[in-house]
């Protein structure tokens, strides 16, 4: 028996597979010498990726990681590093919303007026409301952000109906992209007033736990704040918010965090490869709703003519963090960066790794 133990220990721990490894892939190679030439010539401390894709005739998911938490820490950043998501916050709502469109609970179409009582005032243009789907897809008519960073920081939900009542559209709803981060702060507001609920409680319950994403979180615990990664503008770190119930208004748009590891997954998912009950709600979010000159808009999503078929993306910086999300689901591929370097442009290394990975 210790004979036979004895041999089967030598067979596995010298077997070519253990002495050197499984064979790295040509594609292995590309795609970690694009990351590693991208974080240094932007001078990236910290960044980490997630790769879906296919080598040849083998699929294939993966996160890379580079860099430490902070140009000061020790401590490498890995698949569970937090990072700040910025814009990709705004997919998440956008599938909040999809899923309230499944279950009947609302329309596209539905005017926002409907989920507010009589007596707040919406702008509107030439008697015509935004809906729903304005407000998903930036074509609602409201401004980006109507005040500064450091009034953010402060900006109520009272102060964000009275700014409300008092803006008025230039242009009729739904006939012209205009990124929003107020306007997806304000559909944020609108889902958690249909679900009565906290709106991180509200996305908690609809997204989070389905597919099982314990890492994405509005507001971190103590022990996931030792995991959080420094992000940082013109060379200096940006110093978190002391109180993240001061940024409350926004978080719709732009206030989660999140790690490689569950992005992974949340990547995974918008390629329709999880078997989840919220399936269901990928077609609603990747179906064109407006079409310009040079690209199409879904739920969340910007899309754009990539090879043969059609690329869904993401992105945009905040607080110190660049962070990107493009999928191709015809081809099966798709791409998660997370950076902290606020003024790096990361769509760039995005396109360059979906091309690595993209086959005809």
């Amino acid at each position: 028996m210790m004979l036979k133990m004895k041999t089967a220990f030598f067979l596995l721990f010298f077997s070519p597979l253990f002495i050197f490894g499984a064979k790295e892939s040509e594609m292995d190679r590309e795609l970690t010498q694009a990351v590693e030439s991208y974080v240094k010539e932007h001078d990236i401390s910290g960044i980490t990726v997630a790769l879906i894709g296919r080598d040849t005739l083998q699929k294939f998911q993966k996160t890379l990681s580079k860099g430490n938490l902070s140009k000061k820490s020790p401590i490498p950043v890995n698949d569970y590093s937090e990072f700040r998501l910025g814009p990709i916050t705004q997919i998440f709502t956008a599938a909040v919303l999809a899923y309230f469109v499944k279950e009947g609970q609302v329309s596209l179409n539905d005017p926002v007026s409907k989920f507010l009582p009589k007596s707040m005032v919406v702008p509107t243009y030439n008697g015509k409301q935004m809906t729903l789907g304005d407000l998903a897809t930036h074509t609602s008519g409201l401004p980006d952000i109507p005040y500064t960073l450091s009034n953010r920081s402060s900006f109520s939900v009272s102060q964000m109906y009275r700014f409300l009542s008092k803006y008025e559209l230039t242009r009729e709803p739904g006939t012209k992209y205009e990124y929003s981060y107020f306007g997806y702060a304000f559909l944020a507001n609108l889902l958690s007033r249909i679900a009565k609920r906290s709106y991180p409680d509200l996305a908690k319950q609809v997204i989070f736990y389905p597919l099982n994403l314990n890492d994405t979180e509005f507001t971190l615990s103590y022990e996931q704040k030792k995991r959080l990664v420094t992000g940082y503008e013109e060379n200096r770190s940006v110093t978190p918010l002391k109180s993240e119930k001061l940024y409350s208004v926004f978080i719709g748009a732009g206030g989660l965090y999140s790690t490689a590891h569950d992005m992974l997954t949340f990547l995974s998912f918008n390629l329709g490869k999880e078997q989840t009950s919220l399936n269901g709600i990928l077609p609603l979010m990747q179906t064109p709703y407006h079409t310009f000159k040079s690209f199409q808009v879904g739920l969340g999503w910007k899309i754009v003519p990539y090879g043969a078929a059609n690329l869904f993306f993401q992105e945009g910086t905040l607080f110190g963090f660049a962070t990107y999300i493009g999928i191709v689901p015809e081809k099966d591929i798709g791409v998660v960066i997370l950076a902290n370097q606020g003024e790096a442009s990361i769509e760039a290394l995005g396109l360059q790794l979906l091309n690595l990975m993209y086959a005809p």
